[in-house]
C-alpha cells in the first residue's frame, strides 16, 4: 500500500479500509455492565461521509474548523472522521477548569465555525458552551463571546447507545455536499490537537492528514513483528481522542480490529483495571496502548490474583509520553512479551523508538533509536553540540515539524527554533555509546506528571484563591508509576485553621476530573506550612521545598 504520508489522506485510508474489509470489525466500544458498540469498517467509512455530508448542509464550509466536546463514544468517532470527510478540520479539546476558562480562549483562538455537544443536559462541556449561545434556532446560534460559531449538533448520547445526531429540519441540499467530490491535500490541517498547557494556556497545534501517515515510519518495525503472528490481530486502545497516542492511526495505518473504552458512562473510580485486563483476555488482543501507570497497575494485579495460569495473549505493548525507569521490566513476561516506548511530542511527532525485551533489557530514561527522516543534536546552554554520554538540551529537526500554533502571534513558535531550523524540545537528554537517546525530562519547573506537563505558576494562581490561604507552592514528588506526582504546599492566612483537607476540597471542585487521574492537574498531596525556603538571594528556592515536601510525605 502507498504511504499515507506521501498520498493518503484520512478519508481515503478510510475508503480504503472500507472496500478492502467491508464487514470485519474496526472499532469496538466497551465499557463495563454495558453492550458492546461495534462499527465495521464500511459503517465507519459511510457514517462518517453521511456526518459530512451534513456538515455542508447546515453550511459548515470545508476548510472551517468544528469542535467536538462529546465523550469517546462509536458517535465521537464518527464526528472526528466525519469532519475530516467535509474537508474541516477537528479541533481537539478539552476542559481544564471547571467554569470553562481556557476552553472559551482556545475556541476563540481556532475561529470555531461549529460545536458538537452530547444532547445530556447534565454533561459538562453542554453546561458550559450552552450558557454562551445568545440566540439558537435550529442548528444556527449566535454568540458574542464565540463570535465565529454559528452552528452546533446535538449528540443522542443521553439516549443509551443508539448512535445519531440532531440535524436542523428542512435543509436543503447544497452544490457542495457530496463529500466524495471534495479536493483534500495531505497538507490541509486534520487535526488541531491542545497541549497540557506548561503555563495554563494550551497551544493549539495543527496536524496536517500527512502527519497520520507518518507514524508509518515509527510504526512499521511494531506492525511487523505483531502482524506476524497471523493477519487477524485485534488492538486495546486505552487513550482517548483527545490526545495524540489517542488517534486512530493504528487502523488508518493497517486496519486493524481496534477496542476502545465508552466513555459515555463515566466512573467516579477512574479507571477499571480489572475490566480492561478481562478485555484484553477475552477478545484476544495481541497489542495495547497503554499508559505507564495502567501497564504495572496490571501487572501487579496478576502477580497479586496470583493468575501464573492464565496467559495473557498481550505480545506487544506500545507505550509514550513519559521517561520510563526500569520499574517497567516488570511487566516483561507477566503482561507482554515485548514493550515499546516512543519519545517525540505533539509539535514533532514519532523522534525515537525503545524495544523492551528480556534479551534486551533495560536502562533508565532510554527512549531508543531514531527513526527514519529524523534527526537530533545534544547542545548546551550555547546551543554548542555536546560529545557522546554528555547530558544537554535535545534538538530535533524532521520534516513535518510543526512550525505554527494556532491562534497565537507567529514570535512565539519562533522561540522554538534556531536560526538554522532546529526545534528546541526543552527536554534534558544525551546520546549513549551505541546511539541511543536517553531523555530524563523537562530542564525547567514544568513538572511531568504521566504523560502531561503541568506548570507550577498556574495551578498556584488557581489554589491562590482558596479560602483561608494565605501563599501557595506547588512541587513535584517522585511518584513510582507516573514518574512525579503534584503536592500543593501552602501557608494559611494568620487566624485561619484551613487544613490540608480544605484544600484539597476545593481543588477537586475546581479543577476537572478524568476517567484517569494522570490527566488533571488537581494536586495528590496538600501540605500545610509555616514559611517557604529561600536562596542566598532571598528568592524562593523550589528545590529545596521539593526536597522537603518529600521528607514529610516519607517518598524516600
Amino acid at each position: 500500500m502507498q504511504s499515507l504520508y506521501e498520498a493518503y489522506t484520512t478519508p481515503k485510508r478510510l475508503k480504503y479500509w472500507a472496500n478492502k474489509q467491508p464487514d470485519a470489525s474496526a472499532f469496538v466500544y466497551v465499557a463495563k455492565d454495558k453492550p458492546k458498540a461495534v462499527l465495521t469498517s464500511k459503517e465507519t467509512y459511510d457514517l462518517s461521509v453521511e456526518f459530512g455530508r451534513h456538515l455542508l448542509k447546515i453550511g459548515v464550509e470545508p476548510g472551517s474548523v468544528v469542535c467536538s466536546m462529546i465523550p469517546d463514544s462509536p458517535a465521537a468517532l464518527v464526528a472526528f472522521f466525519g469532519i475530516m470527510c467535509a474537508g474541516c478540520t477537528v479541533q481537539n479539546a478539552t476542559i481544564q477548569m471547571s467554569d470553562g476558562t481556557y476552553l472559551l480562549q482556545n475556541l476563540r483562538k481556532s475561529k470555531c465555525r461549529a460545536v458538537i455537544l452530547s444532547s445530556n443536559p447534565d454533561d459538562r462541556a453542554n453546561r458550559i458552551i450552552s450558557q454562551h449561545f445568545d440566540t439558537v434556532t435550529g442548528n444556527c446560534v449566535t454568540s458574542e463571546k464565540l463570535p465565529h460559531l454559528k452552528n452546533f449538533i446535538y449528540t443522542n448520547l443521553n439516549l443509551g447507545t443508539e448512535l445519531g445526531f440532531i440535524w436542523q429540519e428542512g435543509v436543503e441540499l447544497t452544490d457542495n455536499s457530496n463529500v466524495e467530490d471534495l479536493t483534500i491535500s495531505t497538507d490541509d490541517v486534520a487535526v488541531i490537537m491542545q497541549t497540557s498547557g506548561t503555563s495554563g494556556v494550551s497551544k493549539l497545534i495543527p496536524l496536517s492528514h500527512a502527519f497520520f501517515g507518518s507514524t508509518e515510519l515509527c510504526l512499521r518495525s511494531i506492525s511487523e513483528s505483531v502482524h506476524a503472528l497471523g493477519s487477524s490481530i485485534s488492538l486495546f486502545h486505552e487513550h482517548s481522542l483527545t490526545w495524540g497516542l489517542g488517534l486512530p492511526f493504528w487502523y488508518t495505518t493497517y486496519g486493524d480490529k481496534t477496542f476502545l473504552l465508552d466513555r459515555r458512562f463515566k466512573s467516579d473510580e477512574g479507571l477499571d483495571i480489572r475490566f480492561v485486563r478481562d478485555i484484553i483476555l477475552q477478545e484476544n488482543c495481541q497489542i495495547a496502548i497503554l499508559s505507564a501507570a495502567s501497564c504495572l497497575e496490571l501487572t501487579e494485579l496478576i502477580q497479586r490474583e496470583s493468575l501464573g495460569h492464565v496467559t495473557i495473549p498481550l505480545n506487544t505493548v506500545l507505550l509514550a509520553g513519559q521517561p520510563l525507569k526500569r520499574n517497567i521490566l516488570a511487566v516483561i513476561g507477566t503482561l507482554t512479551k515485548t514493550v515499546y516506548n516512543m519519545y517525540g511530542s505533539s509539535e514533532v511527532g514519532s523522534v525515537s523508538l525503545k524495544k523492551i525485551d528480556q534479551e534486551s533489557g533495560f536502562e533508565d530514561f532510554n527512549t531508543g533509536s531514531l527513526i527514519e527522516m529524523v534527526s537530533v543534536k545534544i547542545v548546551d546552554e550555547h546551543l554548542k553540540d555536546v560529545p557522546t554520554g554528555a547530558y544537554g538540551q535535545v534538538l530535533v529537526n524532521k520534516p513535518g515539524i510543526c512550525r505554527r500554533y494556532v491562534g497565537d502571534e507567529d514570535d512565539l513558535m519562533k522561540s522554538k527554533f534556531t536560526d538554522d531550523g532546529w526545534y528546541l524540545t526543552n527536554d534534558y537528554g544525551c546520546f549513549t555509546e551505541k546511539g541511543e537517546l536517553i531523555v530524563r525530562g523537562r530542564f525547567d519547573d514544568v513538572i511531568m506528571r504521566g504523560m502531561n506537563y503541568f506548570h507550577p505558576s498556574w495551578i498556584e494562581n488557581i489554589i491562590g484563591g482558596c479560602p483561608g490561604v494565605a501563599d501557595v507552592r506547588v512541587v513535584k514528588v517522585p511518584d513510582e508509576a507516573l514518574l512525579n506526582e503534584i503536592c500543593a504546599c501552602y501557608i494559611p492566612e494568620k487566624s485561619s485553621d484551613t487544613c490540608p483537607q480544605d484544600v484539597n476540597n476545593f481543588c477537586r471542585k475546581t479543577f476537572v476530573s478524568h476517567d484517569s487521574n494522570a490527566k488533571t492537574a488537581c494536586p495528590k498531596y496538600f501540605l500545610k506550612m509555616e514559611s517557604f525556603p529561600v536562596n542566598k538571594n532571598g528568592k524562593f528556592d523550589r528545590k529545596v521545598l521539593e526536597e522537603k515536601a518529600v521528607k514529610l510525605l516519607n517518598l524516600l
